[in-house]
């Protein structure tokens, strides 16, 4: 299982480990041209998988490791990220498309087919919720202002502000027997 990615989202990069199929460790020296590779994806409610080989020339090379540019069309892009530091990582990019399948919510990525690769799966879980977005998750629904600023979110309790629709209180508020609204607050029964 991998990390989640945003269903939609655009500029994806990612990374994980591929294994030699002899010793389990990481398997350095792969090539977007490396014999008999194949990288395929598929999501959850694809009945066939969009495969990128070798053979067929459909895997680009990355020119920079951590700067996204998107593979031609039908293709990925691929690369080694540090066979020293981190042997067997390696970087994969995909057109956006594969991150926005209609109502899909995984998408799986396998990679075989490479002399001595261990063949692998990477899983990745599309959210709809942005997990990067600090101030509304990227959910539509919420305001995308502070909460208990004008145009933000409610606050009820001791940290309520005390300005309502241009009244204010430094007081505070205290409705007592009711309270009705026809396009501007009116107290009724009284306050304090």
């Amino acid at each position: 299982m991998g990390a989640p990615y945003l269903f939609g989202g655009t500029s994806n990069l990612v990374r994980f480990k591929l294994r030699s199929s002899s010793t389990g460790l990481g398997l350095t020296g792969l090539t977007g041209s490396s014999s008999g590779l194949i990288i395929s994806t598929i999501c959850d409610n694809e009945a066939t998988a969009t495969n990128y080989t070798a053979a067929a020339t459909h895997i680009q090379t990355i020119s920079t490791l951590g700067t996204f540019v998107a593979p031609s069309a039908s293709e990925c892009r691929f690369g080694e990220v540090d066979s020293t530091n981190h042997p067997g990582l390696y970087e994969f990019q995909f057109a956006d498309a594969r991150f926005a399948v209609t109502s899909a919510k995984r998408l799986v990525i396998s990679v075989s087919g490479a002399t001595s690769l261990l063949d692998s799966t990477y899983e990745i879980d599309l959210l709809g919720p942005n997990l990067f977005d600090a101030v509304h998750l990227g959910l539509s629904a919420i305001p995308n202002a502070t909460a208990g600023a004008a145009n933000g979110l409610l606050v009820a309790g001791s940290n309520a502000p005390t300005t309502f629709a241009g009244t204010s209180s430094t007081a505070g508020l205290t409705i007592t027997g009711g309270a009705t609204s026809t396009g501007a607050l009116v107290l009724t029964g009284g306050s304090t």
